[in-house]
């Protein structure tokens, strides 16, 4: 059966997957951010990371697209966009 699945079908699994490595705690990796002093900038990237596989999920692979889909697509890229402008994570780090 996995041999017959589509393009799309097989996308979301593996970003399903990608979803849950991130979101599984890793407290080897998390004990080196605690030692290393730089948790709270792990857990900020962790959550841009969460924000962009949603985007993923949302903007790829529509099922029988219309203009609706193609509306939602350009104001989820727009809101990323200005998202990533307002928030400018690494400006602290400069």
């Amino acid at each position: 059966m996995i041999g017959r699945e589509t393009p799309a079908i097989k996308y979301d699994r593996a970003l399903t997957l990608f979803e849950e490595s991130v979101l599984s705690p890793d407290h080897k990796l998390r004990g080196c951010a605690h030692n290393q002093g730089c948790y709270d900038e792990l857990m900020e990237i962790r959550e841009h990371v969460i924000d962009y596989l949603k985007t993923l999920r949302e903007v790829t692979y529509h099922t029988h697209a219309d203009e609706s889909d193609e509306i939602k697509t350009a104001k989820l890229i727009a809101a990323k966009e200005k998202s990533a402008i307002e928030s400018n994570p690494y400006t602290k780090w400069r």
